[in-house]
């Protein structure tokens, strides 16, 4: 029991360090846009003048850190609805470190597989004119 307490301990600790850098990168990528204006482009849009799934995601982050709920939603609603899920997902793993999220689990893997076919059917549907998501 004491093992398994201490391989848990250890993959939050894991856990823990990778989402301090990414809030790391995320945070210095804001302030990087706030303070010159520039982000990056989306090279899917300029090569095939068309929306991927992830255009807007920069906006959106910006409005939401703005508390413009509404504006965030507007960029990219998919990002939007799936980022909430994968925030609460990922603060289950940090506090409780379930086998069932780690690397290579089943329903791991079907997590991923369903977001990201939500994102192909987001990506497709935002760039039909009549739908204009």
């Amino acid at each position: 029991m004491a093992k398994n307490a201490e391989i848990k301990r250890e993959r939050r600790a894991r856990f823990a360090k990778k989402l301090a850098v990414c809030a790391a990168v995320l945070g210095g990528y804001y302030i990087f846009v706030r303070l010159t204006g520039l982000s990056l482009p989306c090279f899917f849009q300029t090569v095939t003048g068309l929306r991927c799934p992830g255009c807007g995601i920069t906006h959106m982050l910006l409005s939401a850190a703005e508390l413009d709920f509404a504006a965030a939603f507007a960029y990219n609603q998919a990002l939007f609805i799936l980022l909430p899920i994968m925030g609460a997902l990922a603060v289950i793993k940090l506090i409780f470190a379930p086998d069932w999220l780690e690397a290579n689990s089943r329903a791991l893997d079907h997590l991923v597989l369903i977001a990201l076919i939500a994102l192909m059917i987001f990506g497709v549907l935002r760039n039909i004119p009549a739908i204009g998501l």
